[in-house]
Parts: C-alpha cells; sequence; structure tokens
C-alpha cells in the first residue's frame, strides 16, 4: 500500500476532520483527499488576517470551492499580541498558537474533534517554531507522519490534475520583516503592494523584505532580470511607500533571514 493510499486510511479512521486551508498546493491536495474521503464530513477552515496576502485568501476559496467542500474563513489579528508584533525570532509559535485556538474553537463549535495541516517532511529541515506550538495544540500533521515531501505532494497534485501543482511557496507576509523589528500594519501593506507589482511584471516568485528605514529588499530567482528593470521597480516601490529600495545579489533563498539566528547561536 503506497502513502497515499495509508493516509486515506487514516483519514477516514478520524470519521470528521478540519483541514487548514491556506490555498498552497499542500494544504490544497490534503483538503482534496480528505473530501474525497469524508465527504461532507471533511471542512475547510482558512484564517483571514493582516499576514495573509489578499491573493492568499481569494486563493484559499476558489480552491474550497472547486473542490466543493465546505469552506469556513476565520478573521484573526495577530497584531494584538503585543508578544506577536515585537517580532521575537519564535514569532512563528506565537502566531501558530494564536491561530490554532481560533480553528479549535470553530472545529468544536462544528462538531469536529480533528484538525490537520498541510505541513510536510520537507518542511522539517528549516527552522520550524511553529511546528513545536502546533503539536502542542494536537495538530494532526499526516504528510509529516507519513514522510511525504514537498516533492510528493507536487507529484500528486499534477497527477489528478491540479492547476497548483507547481505554484510556489507561500509564507506569512511577517516573514518578510527581520527579527526585532515591529511587525505592523503599514510594513505588511508595503510587502504585499510590492510583491503585487513585481508579480505583475511577470516574476513567478517574488519576495520583498522590508528592513529598517522602510528599506525594500527585492528577491527573485534571477536577480539580474529585476536589475534590468531596476528604475521602473525603484519607482513604483518608492511610490507604494518605500524609502529606499535595493535588489538581494543572491535572489530568493528559503530560511534566508534565519542567517541572524545561526550567527547568534539562537538555533542551536
Amino acid at each position: 500500500m503506497d502513502r497515499i493510499e495509508i493516509l486515506k486510511q487514516e483519514i477516514s479512521e478520524k470519521g470528521r476532520l478540519v483541514v487548514m486551508l491556506s490555498g498552497g498546493v499542500d494544504s490544497t491536495v490534503l483538503a482534496r483527499i480528505a473530501y474525497g474521503v469524508l465527504d461532507d464530513n471533511a471542512l475547510a477552515i482558512t484564517i483571514d488576517s493582516p499576514l495573509v496576502a489578499r491573493l492568499e485568501v481569494g486563493r484559499a476559496s476558489k480552491m474550497a470551492s472547486s473542490i466543493g467542500m465546505r469552506h469556513e474563513v476565520i478573521s484573526v489579528d495577530e497584531l494584538e499580541s503585543s508578544k506577536f508584533s515585537a517580532n521575537p525570532p519564535d514569532r512563528c509559535y506565537v502566531c501558530r498558537k494564536i491561530r490554532d485556538s481560533y480553528v479549535r474553537q470553530k472545529a468544536c463549535e462544528l462538531g469536529f474533534s480533528h484538525v490537520a495541516d498541510g505541513m510536510n517532511s520537507s518542511d522539517l529541515l528549516d527552522f520550524r517554531p511553529g511546528l513545536k506550538a502546533a503539536d502542542e495544540d494536537g495538530i494532526w500533521h499526516p504528510f509529516v507522519e507519513l514522510g511525504i515531501g514537498k516533492d510528493d505532494i507536487r507529484r500528486y497534485a499534477k497527477d489528478i490534475g491540479l492547476d497548483s501543482w507547481d505554484e510556489p511557496p507561500s509564507v506569512g507576509l511577517c516573514s518578510r520583516i527581520p527579527y526585532g523589528l515591529k511587525i505592523t500594519k503599514k510594513r505588511l501593506y508595503l510587502v504585499e503592494k510590492a510583491e503585487e507589482f513585481l508579480s505583475s511584471l511577470g516574476f513567478r516568485e517574488v519576495r520583498v523584505r522590508c528592513f529598517p528605514y522602510y528599506t525594500a529588499l527585492v528577491e527573485v530567482r534571477d536577480p539580474s532580470l529585476a536589475i534590468a528593470k531596476s528604475k521602473r521597480i525603484a519607482r513604483t516601490l518608492r511610490e507604494v511607500g518605500f524609502s529606499f529600495v535595493a535588489v538581494d545579489m543572491e535572489g530568493i533563498e528559503s530560511g534566508k533571514m534565519n542567517r541572524v539566528l545561526e550567527m547568534d547561536g539562537e538555533m542551536a
């Protein structure tokens, strides 16, 4: 029996299951499998917050609709937590605790005792304080449990004809702000608008980091392409609200913002 079949069997044993649906390929695949096994006993819940780009919320709703499963959107404002907005190295832990409490409450209200997310075994290779929080909160990570990684999920998504199978990964907007710099709605807004603009230029995977003094650091796969359009990018990002604009010569690299923790020994 392959791992997907084992996953289906384990989902069936849950009886009723909430899937935390972000709209990314991982959680979408899990939601689709859960709905295929449990039908109306599967429920998708999406968090809508200042940390989530509007396009991501819309994508999650579109995915749930295409699957045909029931979908609930919960509004959460993590910035109300001073501990989170202070942007400590364990911000993802704090964020996840807040989100899990809302999701578990809604799940309980609707008669669901099991909650799962799309975290996969590849995620374990990076610094993931949110995983600790989710484990504490009893969130089920079926892909992790079965050793299913990002490439496995994408192959399966392609095989079943999921349009988003090769979509670049998306993470919360707060990940663009370096630890210790306060997370504010203004900084999140600037990041979101800047990334929307760069996407409109055809850049498929984009990160715009917001450093002190409203300095935008643009990350794309091929920095030379951003440099070729530097005047237009700089002008537009200044209009958005940034004071300074630069291109990261290394391009996109997952977990790059954690380098300061490695240097300080905080990830040991």
